[in-house]
């Protein structure tokens, strides 16, 4: 538990410069240009408000989401369903550093079942967390499934956001494409980090 906190620690700076990021670009849409004191009115001060707090808000709700719940929006698998389900009949096969037969005679039995698989794989992880591949690996599956988690659900309030704001049609759809193509990249970041975790515990057990 205290080394998934120190993790988190780690990589919390980047989760915040991927909302600035993508709030620079939504002010930019609200306010092409920089706005003059007269026209700093109301209605402007809640164009500013409505667009500014849906990425806290997002990075509060990622903060309390269950793991299971963030996997979901990575893999686009049922509930429950985590990197280490597929740890012997899949991945570990396909790294050419794992040796299999020597992972077998250590371990007996490689279970098939996916809970059971992930069950077994995270008793592997546990004993070699601080292995520093290990540990850099976990590191960026987490980063890139937060980051992933966050885009997923400014998909959609965003676009919101800027129509409460008034900000054009085109403006709307621009946002959504641009967080849809960032949303892609983050999950597929996260699931070949996932992969690479799982195979790195593999790797150090067969060795």
């Amino acid at each position: 538990m205290i080394q998934k906190r120190s993790l988190k620690a780690e990589y919390q700076k980047w989760l915040w410069a991927l909302l600035v990021t993508d709030l620079t670009g939504i002010l930019f849409l609200v306010f092409p240009g920089v706005p003059s004191a007269d026209e700093l009115t109301k209605g402007t001060l809640w164009r500013l408000l409505t667009t500014t707090v849906i990425p806290v808000a997002v990075l509060l709700i990622v903060n309390v989401l269950p793991h299971k719940v963030k996997c979901m929006l990575v893999y686009w698998k049922p509930y429950g369903w985590l990197p280490g389900c597929e740890a012997f009949t899949k991945y570990g096969l396909n790294d050419p550093r794992v040796d299999m037969a020597r992972l077998a005679a250590k371990v007996r039995p490689l279970p098939t079942d996916p809970v059971k698989q992930n069950s077994r794989w995270y008793q592997l992880y546990k004993a070699k967390a601080d292995e520093i591949e290990v540990a850099e690996a976990h590191k960026l599956f987490l980063m890139y499934r937060d980051m992933a988690t966050i885009t997923a659900f400014l998909i959609p309030l965003t676009p919101l956001a800027l129509y409460l704001a008034y900000a054009p049609a085109a403006s709307q759809w621009m946002s959504a494409g641009a967080l849809l193509v960032q949303y892609l990249v983050t999950a597929l970041s996260a699931r070949h980090s996932g992969v690479r975790l799982v195979t790195n515990v593999l790797a150090v057990h067969s060795a």
